[in-house]
């Protein structure tokens, strides 16, 4: 049985000129560009911005790697396009691509920015589910997911298959955490999606990951490599395996690969390049799964004394209220505390309404938002394997 191959190069800097060889280094691994694109092809490229943060902040996908694969998709003869919802409903995507570097890129380029809040969406449904994908991604010829590695507190894990969550436009999003609270049951939803977006190409931004607790709040972590691959579960699986993780333990990774989806063996991923060797990576804890294999009502008993939850910083805080607006269930929407030093109301939460979805974490542009961990949840941390 033929293996299924995921091709990998060295890159140690942002350089476009360096991104772009590894990036065609990658591909040519994978029978070239040409392999995927046609002359006159629509090409959707799909980076990750999560939050209108500057490149050196290390939130999303950095702008050379766009830039490079607009070059290789121009090369071919392919129309690239550039476009992404971000973590929140935003009417004004233009401070996300000023702030992440795009708008300087596309606008050098020539090259169209795709706002999927506006072109309205395909209904689709999975699983027994309603689901929506904008429609610039499913009108395209290809789509080019440009994933970064990082961290996730909620499903460990955000890459190829995480990244296609962003298909999904405006609060649509924040209703799906609505809908499923748990780990699990969140990420057999971002499985869906995934599975509803067949025509990918991933090329991952691996130069600078995160580390900690990602996917905004981490730590940069030096890398230095860029991947690709037709098959998106096989990269999370092999990345997560050189990040020191079994990657079936990553429940987007086990979902998909249950379902068919791709492959997750790494005895059956033929490794295409040299990885560098990763060593003491930083994963957020992930003691909360073990909730799930407890009866639900003990386990609802046990959170009141057993939990980590989101909870604010003032000193941090600037009360640009994102947090409030990435909210799916309201809870931050009661008046909160006065600061003496910023003399304004900072957001509470009601946990009795928050579902842990970390939505506001995510969202956070100072990264005033932390976990908050009850004793009994630091006691047991001392013996998870995290």
């Amino acid at each position: 049985m033929e293996k299924t191959i995921v091709s990998v190069a060295k890159c140690q800097s942002y350089s476009v000129e360096e991104v772009q060889q590894a990036i065609r280094t990658c591909l040519d691994s994978l029978g070239g560009l040409k392999t995927y694109v046609n002359p006159g092809d629509v090409v959707l490229l799909k980076p990750n911005l999560l939050q209108a943060s500057t490149p050196e902040e290390y939130i999303t996908t950095h702008p050379a790697m766009v830039e490079a694969v607009i070059n290789l998709v121009g090369d071919v003869g392919g129309i690239p396009r550039v476009g992404d919802s971000p973590g929140a409903f935003e009417r004004d995507m233009k401070k996300y691509w000023d702030g992440t570097g795009l708008t300087d890129v596309c606008e050098r380029l020539d090259v169209e920015l795709v706002n999927f809040e506006t072109p309205g969406n395909y209904h689709k449904v999975r699983n027994g589910q309603d689901y929506y994908i904008a429609k610039p991604v499913l009108d395209a010829d290809l789509v080019i997911n440009l994933p970064k590695i990082k961290t996730h507190s909620l499903t460990l894990f955000t890459c190829a298959i995480k990244n296609l969550y962003g298909t999904v436009p405006g609060f649509i999003k924040t209703e799906y955490h609505k809908q499923a609270p748990q780990p699990s049951k969140f990420s057999e939803k971002v499985v869906d999606i995934y599975a509803l977006n067949p025509h990918c190409l991933h090329i991952v931004d691996g130069v600078v990951g995160m580390e900690g607790y990602g996917p905004s709040a981490g730590d940069p972590c030096e890398l230095g490599m860029i991947l690709a691959g037709n098959d998106g579960v096989a990269l999370d699986s092999y990345i997560t395996h050189l990040l020191g993780r079994d990657p079936l333990e990553i429940p987007t990774n086990r979902i998909a690969y249950e379902q068919g989806l791709g492959e997750a063996d790494i005895e059956k991923i033929e490794i295409l390049g040299e990885a560098p060797v990763i060593e003491n990576f930083k994963w957020p804890p992930n003691v909360s799964y073990t909730l799930e294999l407890i009866p639900e009502p003990l386990a609802r008993g046990l959170m009141k004394f057993w939990y980590t939850r989101p909870a604010i910083d003032p000193k941090k805080c600037n009360q640009c209220k994102r947090c409030q607006e990435s909210c799916p269930t309201n809870a931050l929407k009661k008046p909160g505390q006065i600061t003496e030093d910023q003399k304004a109301y900072i957001p509470e939460f009601d946990y009795g309404d928050c579902i842990n979805c970390l939505c506001c974490m995510e969202m956070c542009p100072q990264k005033a938002i932390y976990h908050d961990k009850s004793l009994l949840y630091r006691f047991t941390s001392m013996f998870s394997t995290s």
